[in-house]
């Protein structure tokens, strides 16, 4: 390794040059000892004259440094835990403080101070290397707060640690201690993405289960009541005089109106939960929903189905997609002013595509205020939290006077495939 004079020793520029860029670390490893492993390795490469060195973070819940990662070593990366005033890291931690040991007989004595089991570790991770000749021991800090230790020593034949060594070890600990923060930053944000997946999906589940129940309600209890009152009504229809002339109309315009209610009840139960998603499946449910929506908004909305042998995706990837081609046809029939509108699903041998276009106004597809929708609507937002919580992923494509396309592709080993 090549010997850098105190006078050439540029700190700012080895951070800059033999660290990876923070960004590049975070993105680049999936959890924090991967991310230890290079670190511990650029800072014996940068720092002369290091040949080897350990990583210790503490655990609280056992009150114990374990080595994370290792470099330079027979042996590398071998478990082992140290109490405090253990060993060189573990005295540097208790102490609070960098130290130096540049002396034989000072690394004897911190040596001594291993347990069993931690020196025939020590000594396994050092088989057929020459015996160490200096070392430094760096506590690592952040805010104010000791968190773990890093050991650097030097057992090939060169120059020793000096004194002057130690305050640039420590400003290349402090780019590992920050790096490491942003690690766990990183994995929490992570972890509370996930989580709060889990629970958004735990909730639109638990909302598709309480709507089911509103519409079976709606369905069979009020609908069944109202069809009741409307034969009662037939019944005196057909029981009265001949010449009750305002009775029979006044008759007549109630089961008019009990007609309109039965009706709505229908379009609300088709809304919250259409029977046939359950029943039949997502093809004819949508093909329900699309006639249904198509009569009553009088524009032109075609379906079309492919791939479709005897095979169905699980109920969650169902229900969402569902909500999604139900959130989209509602953004074409509210804003983009189109004259047909074409829902297409495939079944295709790697994943489910759904696809909505439309040949309306389209619209700058960056400014997601076209798909907000009013108060209460998932919006685009909502749509791709329903793409994401199934597996897959949402795609917007929109220019001003172009028309819109929503695209939904779902992996298929993401979900479960059952019969139809």
């Amino acid at each position: 390794m090549e010997i850098i004079s105190d006078e050439t020793f540029d700190i700012g520029k080895l951070c800059r040059e033999s660290f990876f860029s923070r960004g590049k670390i975070l993105h680049t490893t999936s959890n924090l000892e991967e991310l230890l492993t290079p670190l511990i390795k650029s800072l014996v490469e940068t720092v002369p004259p290091a040949d080897a060195g350990i990583v210790y973070l503490y655990d609280q819940s056992r009150r114990q440094l374990v080595a994370k990662a290792s470099y330079g070593y027979h042996y590398s990366n071998l478990k082992h835990s140290l109490g405090p005033n253990e060993g060189a890291p573990g005295l540097s931690y208790a102490m609070r403080k960098s130290l130096l040991f540049s002396s034989v007989e000072a690394i004897r004595e911190q040596t001594a101070t291993l347990r069993p089991e931690n020196l025939r570790c020590y000594t396994e991770m050092r088989q057929g290397l020459p015996p160490t000749l200096s070392m430094i021991a760096i506590p690592l800090t952040l805010r104010e707060e000791f968190f773990g230790a890093v050991l650097l020593e030097h057992y090939k034949q060169h120059r020793p640690f000096r004194e002057t060594d130690v305050p640039q070890a420590e400003a290349l600990a402090s780019w590992i201690s920050l790096i490491i923060d942003d690690k766990e930053l990183h994995l929490q944000l992570g972890h509370t993405k996930r989580s709060y997946r889990e629970l958004l999906g735990r909730h639109i589940t638990a909302t598709e289960e309480e709507r089911k129940k509103i519409a079976r309600e709606l369905h069979d209890e009020l609908n069944g009541l109202l069809l009741s009152v409307k034969l009662n009504l037939e019944n005196m229809d057909s029981a009265l005089p001949a010449d009750l002339v305002e009775v029979r109309n006044v008759l007549e315009a109630s089961r008019a109106r009990i007609n309109q209610v039965m009706d709505g009840i229908h379009k609300m139960v088709l809304s919250l939960r259409p029977p046939a998603l359950d029943d039949l499946g997502l093809p004819q449910a949508l093909d329900y929903y699309i006639h249904n929506c198509s009569e009553e908004a009088r524009l032109p909305i075609m379906l079309e189905v492919s791939g479709l042998i005897k095979r169905r995706p699980a109920p969650v990837v169902e229900t969402e997609l569902f909500r999604i081609a139900q959130e989209a046809l509602s953004n074409v029939i509210k804003h983009a002013r189109a004259s047909s509108a074409t829902v297409k699903l495939n079944f295709g041998e790697s994943r489910l595509l759904l696809t909505v276009e439309d040949n309306g106004a389209g619209f700058d597809s960056s400014a997601v205020l076209y798909m907000s929708g009013d108060k209460g609507k998932l919006g685009l937002l909502g749509m791709k939290e329903r793409a994401k919580l199934c597996g897959g992923t949402l795609k917007v494509d929109s220019t001003p006077g172009c028309g819109t396309r929503v695209e939904v592709d779902v992996p298929i080993s993401s979900y479960d495939w059952g019969a139809y």
